[in-house]
């Protein structure tokens, strides 16, 4: 399984590579997901939805003819975008010189544009320019667990995820900027001040095709309607969150599973035990943070809310 830092690394793109590692300080999903290239913006794959029919038969008898069923499924990317302009004077007179001045700008436009496709990744788009679904719409409800929380606007949810070429992966058109090129282009151009006036610059952008897809109808379960009091995260519902995924993809566990930051620190003080110091004293100790559930990677991430909306069933 390629991740894109993978893809970035296998071409040689030292800069690109830089680049992509200080993104996935703050965006775990990119070193996470799998990621694929293809021609083109759309794409379809061929997901299997049940096996053949089996059983025993007895002497003499015959069983009936049977197939494993399909489903064909359409994909299709969004254009990533963004563009970034610096007033050339400034640049050329920055105390940290013009390449590192420009290099730091480029980290921050690509962190920026793994953000926003890392939260396409989770909640999809509701008719906007990205046209692809998210994790929060492909889900199935049978794979949902309810903690019970109902206040609008400030529910959070667990992913569980099964990552790979076969399961959820993110996508990218194969002549996306970070790996088409060594390294961002930086061009001179003329930007227009504050003013309104004509200014000296140097700008870049970041035009790419991008997407997220999962072939498989059972890769995700979420853990919905989680709050910051009753309803938090526990290893209660992850068993259960887990348990849901487990018997959908016949005993196999989850690749990760994402949380936000608020849950995860809820998890860990629920994680705490009290610890008898004397006979007639104890202590509340603070439980180490939770890496992981099983085995299970357990990863925190910005791009996941704490202001969802109440999650019903469909």
């Amino acid at each position: 399984m390629a991740t894109l830092k993978d893809l970035v690394t296998g071409k040689g793109f030292d800069a690109s590579q830089g680049i992509i590692e200080e993104t996935i300080k703050t965006v775990p999903e990119v070193d996470k997901f799998t990621s694929i290239l293809i021609k083109g913006t759309t794409f379809q794959s061929v997901s299997q939805t049940s096996d053949p029919t089996t059983g025993f038969r007895t002497v003499n008898n015959g069983i009936d003819a049977s197939d494993e069923g399909y489903e064909l499924r359409n994909y299709a990317l969004g254009i990533l975008a963004g563009l970034v302009q610096r007033d050339k004077a400034a640049v050329d007179a920055d105390i940290r010189g013009r390449d590192a001045t420009l290099t730091a700008a480029a980290i921050s436009l690509v962190r920026s544009g793994m953000k926003s496709l890392a939260s396409k990744v989770w909640y999809g788009s509701s008719g906007g320019a990205e046209k692809f679904n998210g994790c929060a719409s492909l889900v199935k409800d049978s794979l949902v667990v309810n903690a019970g929380g109902s206040t609008a606007s400030q529910m959070a949810s667990a992913f569980a995820v099964g990552l790979g070429e076969d399961k959820c992966h993110l996508v990218f058109n194969e002549n996306a900027p970070l790996l088409s090129q060594a390294e961002l282009d930086w061009k001179e151009g003329i930007m227009i001040g504050a003013n309104e006036k004509p200014v000296p610059s140097y700008w870049t952008d970041l035009t790419g095709w991008a997407g997220f897809a999962c072939r498989n109808s059972n890769a995700i379960a979420r853990a919905a309607n989680l709050d910051g009091s009753t309803h938090k995260l526990t290893d209660e519902i992850l068993a259960e969150l887990v348990s849901k995924y487990a018997e959908a993809n016949d005993g196999l566990n989850p690749d990760a599973i994402f949380v936000t930051f608020a849950q995860r620190l809820l998890l860990q003080k629920s994680r705490g035990t009290t610890v008898r110091t004397g006979a007639r004293s104890s202590i509340e100790v603070t439980a180490a943070v939770p890496l992981e559930y099983d085995g299970i990677p357990i990863i925190a991430t910005n791009s996941l809310t704490n202001t969802e909306a109440v999650w019903t069933a469909a």
